[in-house]
């Protein structure tokens, strides 16, 4: 099943990519001036989550991997999940695409089942920068085929 999924995925990889970017920058921006407050930041991702149609979980990670925010679903939150370490998860491996100066915009990971939902997912990080310094990303989170 997920090797279909992610041949789905690969096939709208451009399209989906696209269609998170605007939103997901609007939240990236936001979280600048939160990103050392995890309780302003918690609120800036509430807040975001309500635009991305499907995401189920959106979260910060810093550069290194470590999360800076709660779980933040649309009807509550996980403050226990802040500081976790999440550079072992098998979307970290795009943390090096993902760090390079050259890469901007959203970037959709590889398709996985989710330690939080045990379901399908798919990531999709946007970096969050200040200046030329690369704070971390947004992290928001998928589950096909849900309305």
């Amino acid at each position: 099943m997920l090797k279909s999924l992610r041949e789905t995925f690969e096939q709208e990889y451009e399209v989906l990519s696209q269609h998170f970017d605007a939103p997901l920058r609007v939240i990236a921006r936001r979280s600048v001036r939160s990103w050392f407050d995890r309780e302003r930041l918690d609120q800036v991702l509430a807040e975001g989550i309500g635009v991305l149609k499907n995401c189920e979980l959106i979260y910060a990670i810093n550069s290194e991997g470590r999360q800076v925010s709660s779980n933040v679903r649309r009807d509550s939150m996980d403050h226990d999940a802040y500081g976790q370490d999440l550079s072992r998860r098998p979307y970290a491996v795009s943390l090096s695409v993902l760090n390079n100066a050259a890469f901007r915009g959203a970037f959709l990971c590889d398709a996985y089942v989710s330690q939080v939902t045990q379901r399908d997912c798919v990531t999709v990080m946007y970096g969050v920068t200040s200046g030329t310094s690369l704070l971390g990303y947004i992290a928001a989170d998928f589950h096909p085929g849900r309305e």
